[in-house]
């Protein structure tokens, strides 16, 4: 019993570590890459082209969660929320998409790899431990959204970025207020 449980701390702390280095390693890349849209496209800075990219992906993350929500939860309440986050991101990502094209950026198209690994291990588990594991996520996810769209708001130069920025703030303010009030249920 004892060997099994130092077995899975190795395994936990192996896990963390691995998936440290990939964070760390895909945001490298994703400021690389935003940086040389941010050359391609004068108007842009490596900031807005840097805000474009990760609130994208992030954004389709949440239409992916939100999906799997839906059919996985059992809490109405968080079968609901999921259906709202389908509908709220689905309409956001559409206008960003439009944003990007507009500034001849060209949007990201799917979820980065952290977001992909956590919708893989949302759609491996059920029950009331999805309901948590998902909630748990969605205030994650949220918080980091929210200090991003902050930063855009202060730190961007593009005006148009900046005006979505501002636009949907408080809508993901308000996402992450009802994850909170969800994980605090649990």
């Amino acid at each position: 019993m004892m060997s099994r449980r130092l077995v899975f701390a190795a395994a936990m702390i192996a896990a963390t570590i691995g998936v440290s280095a990939c964070q760390t390693s895909e945001k490298a890349a994703n400021t690389t890459q935003s940086a040389a849209q941010a050359q391609m496209t004068p108007t842009l800075s490596t900031t807005d082209a840097t805000f474009i990219n990760a609130v994208g992906k992030a954004g389709i993350a949440e239409v992916k969660f939100g999906e799997v929500a839906q059919t996985q939860a059992t809490r109405t309440a968080v079968r609901a929320f999921g259906a709202q986050m389908v509908t709220d991101h689905t309409a956001a990502n559409q206008e960003l998409i439009a944003l990007a094209e507009s500034k001849q950026m060209t949007p990201p198209d799917n979820m980065d790899l952290n977001h992909q690994a956590a919708h893989d291990r949302l759609s491996d588990i059920s029950g009331s431990e999805f309901d948590r594991v998902y909630i748990q996520g969605q205030v994650e996810d949220h918080t980091a959204v929210v200090a991003a769209f902050q930063d855009e708001i202060t730190n961007g130069s593009d005006a148009d970025v900046k005006a979505f920025a501002q636009k949907h703030l408080e809508a993901i303010q308000h996402h992450l207020e009802e994850a909170r009030r969800l994980a605090g249920s649990f």
